[in-house]
């Protein structure tokens, strides 16, 4: 069956600039699979690669209800313009001369402009942990190892970050286990432990991640901070030949 995802375009325009422009929203996708990070594996293309748009004149990023929820304060606008733009124009070169640029940029960007428009540091912590994700579904072509690894850490941080400050008053301990992997995957084997021990001692959690949660924690001590399949993880002595995003993935690649 080939890999589909529906969606419906939409005529609007920026927020911040008035440009018009076209956003998607976006319907449902088949999931295949999950990352330890929670991203989900779907058949190509992502679902996450058609969600984030950026208006092509002013760069202000998000997804279609932060461009269809109308015309935002004027206040909100001017420190836009007078804070923000800087920010973004670090980020450039990165962009490159299309008008379209990196989905990890356009989410990276949605996430430094997250708080401006008032959302919570949940939204704007998962903001930033898809700007991580993108870059594993779509590594960045013009960077060296050296380069994509100082992206991707810096992704991460600011994931971490604003999920952590979000835990004071999340209840859902999905979150927890979110925070503690991802601190591993920084290297903050401290910090990962201790969110990993707080999601086991719920008694509402979910039993898979129960599971990795255990396993995960002993990663954290040996100071592991490889990527992994929630598959991997969970069924190790399982025959892993399958497809991943249309390439073969043997046992013991």
């Amino acid at each position: 069956r080939p890999a589909m995802i529906c969606w419906s375009t939409i005529e609007t325009v920026c927020p911040m600039c008035g440009y018009q422009l076209y956003v998607r929203e976006v319907g449902g996708c088949d999931i295949l699979g999950q990352d330890t990070d929670l991203l989900i594996r779907t058949r190509a293309p992502h679902v996450i690669r058609i969600e984030v748009h950026s208006c092509p004149d002013c760069r202000f990023s998000g997804y279609s209800s932060d461009f269809l929820e109308g015309r935002i304060s004027e206040l909100t606008i001017e420190t836009y313009f007078r804070e923000y733009i800087e920010k973004l124009g670090d980020d450039c070169e990165l962009a490159g001369p299309s008008a379209d640029p990196p989905t990890h940029l356009q989410y990276f960007w949605s996430g430094l402009l997250s708080p401006l428009l008032g959302h919570p540091a949940r939204e704007t912590g998962l903001r930033m942990l898809r700007a991580y994700w993108s870059l594993r579904l779509d590594p960045a072509p013009d960077l060296d190892d050296s380069g994509l690894k100082n992206l991707e850490q810096r992704y991460l941080r600011q994931a971490i970050v604003y999920l952590r400050k979000s835990l004071r008053q999340e209840k859902n301990p999905v979150y927890l286990y979110l925070v503690g992997e991802l601190c591993r995957r920084k290297g903050n084997w401290m910090h990962s432990q201790n969110y990993f021990n707080r999601f086991l001692a719920r008694s509402t959690r979910p039993r898979h991640l129960h599971n990795a949660a255990s396993r995960l924690i002993k990663r954290a001590r040996r100071r592991d901070c490889r990527h992994m399949s929630m598959e991997r993880l969970l069924y190790p002595t399982r025959d892993q030949s399958k497809t991943i995003d249309g390439r073969e993935e043997e046992k013991g690649a």
